[in-house]
């Protein structure tokens, strides 16, 4: 018996090791992955003319709105058709930032990209800064309070590919799970020293994330249900006023325009379970440890419902986690929601799954920790083979587009969004159309001039550029002829000029 207890023993330190060795792997893979992506995406001496994630064209408008000191919230139903459905804080503070940067170094608007890129890599390592804080007053003991494996297990939440793909990205999500995450670190630090300056730096950081991201309150809900399940009505108050005092102040003041904008503007997108369902399958595979840990993490709150109280960090964690991945779960299910909707969850299960591993802790959990290293490295691998190299191909075309469109008449319409862009075409007004355009068309939203295609219906364009995904109906060509065109071996580009109409 003593045999086979010191073979059980060695067998699980073993496979301990290679849970060790596998995470450090993983973790690797990932900084390395993520290097490639931001040396793809970022140049400090050509300012590249791509995108890294759909619809980023986007947000880089309004930012350029910013800058140029124009409106940023105006209404979409009239031309130039343009939407801002992101909340006021990331235009304001990339704007701002990007403005800066743009009259210190004496830069052109094609710079605001690779700037707004990098303050999002500074988001980036901010959230893991703010997961090692977290492990490190909270994870005292077990598998992940050892160094190495703390460290991977930061990496890896901080450069998974989840989080990794939207890290080089100008949009609001990096910067929203940044003042989120920071904002529970200080709940679950009131949770452990009760001083209540801690519930209200975390209150404003909480305004901060829904500032960027409207959606962004599943770690509030999470840290408010907490309070209420602890009876920490002083705490709770001070919480949920000030978050609610500064968010009903934001929409009054914001105006007509911007609350349309930021509540409204996409209620005519399609919701189906299917695409939730397929974005949080689609999360699991870019963060492997996603899903298991969550299953880990319910299956533990269901066994020990009754003891939650007693662990009010593991309990406050455990209620971000639930709220996170339901909430997600529902908004995800909207038309053009991606995976990256679910890195608040994620984000949280990852410190859920150290701070409660010693109540996991079996081989079986090892041996699951490994797999999901492989399958993580393996993922990478196959991200890096088939994706890795696309962004520069872009840039080339762009630049030619932009050559084409210099010598034709504006204004300009082009069916990829990208090239509408003011460094593109430089000829206002820019039609940048978001996801609700189409939508709210079929919802029968009247457009000004009937939108865009009754607009070139009507000769309204000196350009028409139509791009290989898109051919138009020949009743949008009839005032326009074709005069030029791009081709390689991915892009397909045609140019139409307006008809000069006979003199009488």
């Amino acid at each position: 018996m003593l045999f086979f207890g010191q073979m059980s023993l060695l067998a699980e330190q073993n496979l301990r090791r290679i849970a060790e060795v596998s995470l450090l792997v993983a973790a690797g893979a990932c900084l390395v992955f993520w290097m490639l992506r931001v040396g793809e995406a970022i140049s400090f001496v050509t300012p590249y003319m791509i995108v890294t994630t759909g619809g980023e064209e986007v947000a880089f408008f309004p930012i350029w709105k910013f800058v140029q000191h124009q409106p940023i919230y105006v209404d979409p139903h009239r031309i130039p058709f343009t939407d801002t459905n992101y909340n006021w804080a990331f235009y304001t503070f990339y704007g701002w930032i990007t403005q800066a940067f743009l009259n210190l170094l004496r830069l052109n608007a094609i710079w605001i990209p690779t700037i707004g890129r990098l303050i999002s890599l500074g988001f980036t390592l901010l959230t893991g800064g703010v997961f090692y804080l977290a492990r490190r007053d909270f994870v005292r003991a077990g598998f992940f309070a050892r160094q190495p494996t703390a460290w991977a297990w930061i990496m890896i939440a901080t450069l998974s590919p989840l989080v990794g793909f939207w890290s080089i990205t100008v949009r609001p999500d990096i910067g929203a799970l940044a003042f989120e995450s920071a904002a529970l670190y200080l709940i679950l630090r009131y949770l452990r020293e009760a001083k209540i300056r801690f519930v209200v730096a975390a209150a404003l950081l909480f305004y901060a994330a829904w500032a960027f991201k409207q959606t962004s309150v599943t770690m509030l809900t999470g840290s408010a249900l907490i309070l209420l399940l602890l009876r920490r009505w002083r705490a709770f108050a001070t919480l949920s006023g000030i978050w609610w005092f500064l968010a009903i102040v934001t929409l009054i003041v914001g105006g007509p325009t911007y609350r349309e904008s930021v509540l409204l503007s996409q209620e005519h997108l399609p919701m189906l379970a299917q695409i939730g369902f397929g974005n949080a399958w689609i999360a699991g595979q870019r963060n492997p440890f996603f899903l298991p840990g969550l299953a880990g993490i319910l299956f533990l709150s269901w066994r020990g419902f009754h003891q939650l109280r007693q662990k009010p960090i593991e309990a406050a964690v455990t209620l971000v986690v639930l709220f996170s991945f339901c909430f997600t779960l529902a908004t995800s299910s909207k038309w053009g929601a991606g995976s990256y909707y679910y890195m608040p969850a994620a984000w949280a299960t990852m410190l859920g799954v150290a701070l409660k591993w010693e109540q996991m802790n079996s081989r079986w959990t090892l041996a699951c920790l490994a797999a999901c290293s492989w399958l993580l490295i393996g993922g990478i691998a196959r991200g890096h083979t088939f994706y890795g190299d696309d962004y520069r191909h872009t840039d080339s075309i762009h630049r030619a587009v932009a050559e084409k469109l210099s010598h034709l008449p504006g204004p300009a319409f082009v069916t990829e969004d990208y090239s509408n862009l003011p460094w593109v075409q430089r000829i206002p007004p820019h039609f940048i159309l978001g996801y609700e355009y189409d939508a709210d068309r079929i919802a029968g939203i009247p457009f000004e001039g009937g939108g865009w295609e009754g607009l070139a219906s009507e000769g309204y364009f000196g350009t028409l550029v139509t791009d290989q995904d898109n051919d138009l109906q020949p009743a949008l060509l009839k005032a326009y002829e074709l005069v030029d065109e791009y081709k390689d071996g991915t892009a397909d580009f045609k140019f139409y000029r307006r008809i000069k109409s006979e003199p009488h």
